[in-house]
């Protein structure tokens, strides 16, 4: 956080850790590694284990146990991770209130969302939101992962979710609607569409086992054992795609596919809302509030549009999608 000429006095007279060393024992102490430290701070293991070292050294005491299971924070540890805690809060608070008073609409957007979203939905919207504002400059934090907007990991997050996080505040702006997929080549036209049960499948792996999606497809289709599995929704598109097998895909990405075609109806119930997300904090933020703004605006059109782009089996013509009724967004932040 640039904090470099930040100390505390925590241990003997003359001994002072600055911030450097704090919030290395923070990470150590919040992942239980120093892998998992390595990877929040951007640093190489061993400059991580180097900081614990040189801070133990300084303060006289040992700071963590060391186990083959992991690092866990001894009482000396525990206090220390808590200091380095309130100290990156009150940082956190007030980088925040500069941002949320930043009345100009030019500078940096960091945005988290989720690989489907920013390689089939976020790519042309965006050009066109950095063509017309010039004076923008657009990061992705592209994961799976849940981001913390609280700690300053992204100004905006665009993510399908039933229940956002109520620290945060933002709007739900559309519905993703899921299909079932497969190539030509498994549904030949002039055979019809096969039983379900019938065809070879790429399925979720075990981590995407807490998905709405994929406990749709183990109550629906309990019989079925994919011959591939992944962690991945773009990873099972591209599969999908090669023949490997149908898939269940969100409508908006799968159309895009031209190897695919859709051979269901939308599913009925596995529905995610999609949601902008923003820290309260940063809620005056010019820029972050225009970007919310136009996403809000042109996400729902693009949305139904890639929805209703796909081809399928029945004909390979463009598939005519139901018309649903659109449900009020929540109030934005």
């Amino acid at each position: 956080m640039g904090k470099k000429n930040l100390h505390a006095r925590t241990g003997p007279a003359g001994s002072v850790l600055d911030w450097n060393d704090l919030r290395t024992v923070l990470a150590v102490a919040r992942s239980g590694s120093l892998a998992g430290a390595a990877r929040e701070l951007e640093l190489r293991h061993s400059t991580v284990f180097r900081r614990i070292e040189e801070a133990e050294a300084r303060l006289g005491a040992r700071l963590f146990e060391r186990a083959r299971t992991g690092w866990a924070p001894n009482a000396q540890g525990e206090a220390m991770a808590r200091a380095a805690a309130e100290m990156e809060a009150a940082a956190l608070a007030a980088e925040r209130a500069i941002s949320g008073a930043d009345a100009r609409v030019e500078g940096v957007i960091r945005i988290a969302t989720s690989e489907m979203l920013a390689g089939w939905l976020l790519p042309p919207l965006l050009t066109r939101f950095l063509a017309e504002h010039p004076g923008i400059q657009i990061e992705a934090d592209v994961s799976n992962r849940t981001v913390d907007l609280t700690r300053r990991e992204a100004d905006l997050a665009l993510r399908a979710t039933h229940t956002p996080p109520e620290s945060m505040v933002g709007r739900r702006v559309a519905e993703m609607r899921y299909a079932v997929y497969a190539t030509r080549a498994l549904v030949p036209a002039r055979r019809g569409v096969p039983e379900l049960a019938e065809l070879p499948w790429v399925g979720f792996d075990e981590r995407l086992a807490y998905t709405e999606i994929a406990r749709w497809f183990a109550a629906a289709l309990p019989e079925v054992q994919p011959r591939l599995r992944a962690d991945s929704l773009p990873a099972m598109l591209k599969a999908a795609a090669a023949g490997a097998g149908a898939v269940v895909l969100p409508m908006f990405a799968a159309a895009q596919e031209p190897r695919l075609v859709r051979i269901t109806p939308p599913i009925e119930g596995p529905a995610m809302g999609l949601w902008l997300l923003h820290h309260p904090d940063v809620r005056g933020n010019a820029r972050v509030r225009t970007l919310m703004s136009w996403l809000a605006e042109t996400i729902p059109p693009e949305m139904a549009r890639l929805a209703d782009s796909g081809a399928c089996a029945r004909d390979f013509a463009p598939c005519p999608v139901k018309p649903r009724r659109r449900r009020a967004a929540a109030a934005p932040g």
